[in-house]
């Protein structure tokens, strides 16, 4: 296989991976701003639940990109 095949493999793998951790670094961003009004905000298990909405937003993803192949 080309060297430059290589790398354009490594970058598509990269990048995906990449989007999988931004939507999970997204969701948890934006429950963790110091501003009023936010959901679950003095609720016992308010971070259980952002981290779950976190987990299945990022999963969501990543089978998307491994039904499109882009995780190979």
């Amino acid at each position: 296989m080309p060297k430059q095949q290589n790398l354009n493999i490594l970058m598509k793998f990269l990048d995906s991976a990449g989007l999988v951790i931004a939507v999970a670094a997204l969701v948890t961003g934006f429950m963790g701003m110091n501003v009023g009004g936010l959901p679950w905000k003095d609720d016992l298990y308010g971070f259980w639940i952002t981290l779950g909405i976190a987990s299945i937003l990022s999963l969501l993803i990543a089978y998307l990109l491994h039904r499109k192949q882009y995780l190979k």
